[in-house]
């Protein structure tokens, strides 16, 4: 019983889901009309009660002189409204005060105050009539039908208590007559209500439909007609997002940088060539540690054309975020080159993990040290670095430890490569459209190239310039895909060789006589003339004297100088914590750590550093690291003798 009425007041109500769904709609459609209407309906409001104020209220009731002030008032009230609209509109101002406000109040004065009056002279059936004519102008209002049920109420109310309160002679048949006519007024103006009222939502719900239609149809008739456009646009617009990306900071004295990037799709767009494709390079300028890098990137992302740029825009825009970062925190530029490139790596792989397999990249990240031309790299499944030295080409390594960008398993072990540049070297990256290269073709047929050192017979014949190369594939075949290339030389000259005390100095060292040859070793007018070789024997020689201080200056020195040296950069690190042993300074302990953390980064496998590095994070307090490395050690080698007496010190 309790649905069947539920269902009868449903649709009696029209209580149908589109009344939610467009409910703030409807309001402001309405609000709408009654922005229409407002200015006339203000008018009708100044002039429609002046005659009845001035002339036939006074004649038809002299003892209820306040009519005159309800009919005056609601002229003032419509000639203030008038004022108000007519002032927003040169002030070009849009009022919540308008509209459906104006629609309320306006109404809710006039049935108001005349369901007072009214039934004050409840008897009188001509105003009873003129009151009934204000009961039925409410449905042809466009106001929410919520208006039906809380005016008429409240107006219904105030007029039974203006009957009670004044007590009318009701008794008369022309009043009985009056009083029925007015409830059936009320009766009539809520069904007509709802019945205007629903008619005016179904007119609003169809034109809202129809201008849905409208947008569907017009939205797919762009998209079809976008269809030829987007076919010529999307490869410009995606070249000129990747554009800004690509870094060319290859200024300075210190090296020579080039760059190439051949990408294998070509398009025109508005009479002008363009390329697109996934591979990437960039050459930043860094400051690390205080030392002048050139921050490199050379990188090819899987997949053709807009595949392929897409992975390239991401990988320039997470790599571009990090350089600039670097560029801007102190912090994160007072980082050593390999923790640097440690934490790069991390950061691009983050990133590419998110896409769960779908964009994968190879790249070699890398970092040139301007000043004693030591390279630092990270290979992530990229064709190798190449060497190219006096005229002959090489691969600078022999094996990939890294997996693409993206790949979800990580190397735990993960290393930074270093090596040691000379006057005149180029390293040279590129991806591997340098060596697919399509050598022969019958029919559908195709044969690729398989020889990886082919790249190596073109840099040699080519004389080692990128676009010589370029020319030279030409000839070996035709190209099947992205091109990219880096080289960066080396210009600076060589390290300096033991000077003019260096032979006395090692006779001296022969004989063991350590101070007479450190006095010679200091002979030098300056620390500058003094070679790297030099600087580390003085090292030793001030270590043998016990004067561990200036064993540490000069162990410094000669690894600014020549920092590519793992071996002596372990021996500076273990200097560092003799130091603390002495001192119990926190800062050598902390210098200790961070070259000891670089050998790591180089050599993750060296057990001899990781024994060290344990003992200086047991040192510092770092229990949680000192922990970490010994299971690494215990990895490596669970029955070292060392990693059982640094476990008994737990």
């Amino acid at each position: 019983m309790y649905q069947y009425l539920k269902a009868i007041l449903s649709l009696f109500l029209d209580l149908i889901p589109e009344r939610k769904i467009y409910n703030d709609d409807y309001i402001k459609e309405l609000d709408r009309h009654t922005r229409i209407i407002q200015i006339p309906g203000s008018i009708i409001g100044v002039f429609g009660m002046l005659g009845f104020a001035f002339d036939t209220d006074a004649k038809l009731h002299p003892e209820f002189p306040e009519l005159f002030y309800f009919r005056i008032g609601y002229s003032l009230f419509c000639f203030s409204y008038i004022v108000f609209i007519i002032y927003n509109h040169f002030k070009n101002k849009f009022s919540s005060w308008e509209g459906l406000t104006w629609a309320y109040l306006t109404y809710a004065y006039l049935l108001f105050t005349a369901a007072y009056y009214t039934g004050r002279i409840a008897d009188d059936a001509a105003y009873v009539s003129g009151y009934q004519m204000l009961v039925m102008i409410l449905p042809f209002l466009p106001l929410p039908r919520k208006t039906l049920f809380i005016y008429y109420p409240i107006s219904i109310l105030i007029f039974f208590i203006s009957v009670i309160v004044y007590k009318p002679d009701l008794d008369t048949a022309s009043a009985n007559y009056s009083m029925q006519n007015l409830a059936i007024s009320y009766v009539l103006g809520i069904f007509s209500g709802l019945i205007m009222e629903r008619y005016r939502f179904h007119s609003f719900l169809n034109h809202k439909r129809i201008i849905n239609k409208n947008e569907e149809v017009t939205k797919t008739v762009d998209e079809i007609q976008s269809l030829k456009s987007q076919q010529d646009g999307d490869y410009f617009l995606t070249s000129l997002l990747l554009e800004p990306l690509l870094g060319h900071e290859t200024d300075g004295n210190a090296l020579h940088i080039e760059t190439i990037v051949n990408q294998y799709k070509k398009f025109k767009f508005r009479n002008k060539e363009y390329q697109l494709g996934g591979d990437y390079v960039s050459v930043y300028n860094l400051i690390l540690q205080g030392k002048r890098y050139k921050a490199f990137i050379n990188g090819d992302a899987m997949g053709k054309s807009i595949q392929g740029a897409g992975g390239a825009i991401v990988l320039g825009a997470v790599y571009n975020s990090i350089v600039i970062r670097s560029k801007m925190d102190p912090s994160s530029s007072n980082r050593s080159p390999e923790r640097w490139l440690h934490d790069c790596y991390l950061d691009l792989q983050k990133i590419f993990e998110t896409f769960d397999g779908a964009m994968l990249v190879s790249a070699v990240l890398g970092l040139l040290e301007e000043s004693t031309g030591t390279l630092y790299f990270i290979n992530l499944e990229h064709p190798w670095v190449i060497l190219y030295r006096d005229g002959k080409a090489r691969f600078i390594e022999d094996e990939i430890h890294y997996y693409k960008l993206g790949v979800m398993e990580v190397p735990t072990n993960r290393f930074i490569s270093v090596f040691q540049m000379q006057k005149g070297d180029k390293i040279i990256c590129g991806s591997d459209g340098k060596d697919d290269l399509v050598i022969s073709e019958s029919g559908r047929y195709r044969e690729i190239n398989e020889d990886q050192n082919l790249i190596l017979n073109c840099l040699e014949e080519s004389g080692g310039d990128l676009n010589n190369v370029i020319s030279v594939l030409k000839t070996k075949g035709k190209f099947s895909d992205d091109l990219s290339l880096i080289s960066l030389e080396y210009k600076l000259g060589p390290f300096s060789k033991p000077g003019v005390y260096w032979d006395e100095a090692k006779k001296l060292i022969k004989l063991k006589q350590y101070s007479k040859a450190l006095d010679v070793l200091l002979s030098y007018n300056s620390a500058l003339e003094i070679s790297i070789k030099e600087l580390k024997y003085i090292t030793r020689l001030y270590e043998k004297e016990g004067v561990l201080l200036k064993a540490m200056e000069y162990a410094s020195l000669a690894l600014e100088n020549f920092p590519s040296d793992t071996r002596w950069m372990f021996h500076t690190s273990v200097l560092y914590k003799r130091l603390y042993s002495i001192h119990k300074s926190k800062s050598f302990l902390e210098e200790s750590q961070e070259l000891s953390e670089r050998v790591r980064l180089r050599q993750p496998s060296n057990i001899g550093n990781l024994i060290h590095l344990a003992d200086v994070c047991r040192l510092s307090g770092d229990r949680d690291r000192f922990v970490y490395i010994l299971k690494q050690i215990e990895a490596l080698e669970p029955n070292n003798a060392k990693l059982v007496e640094l476990k008994e010190k737990t």
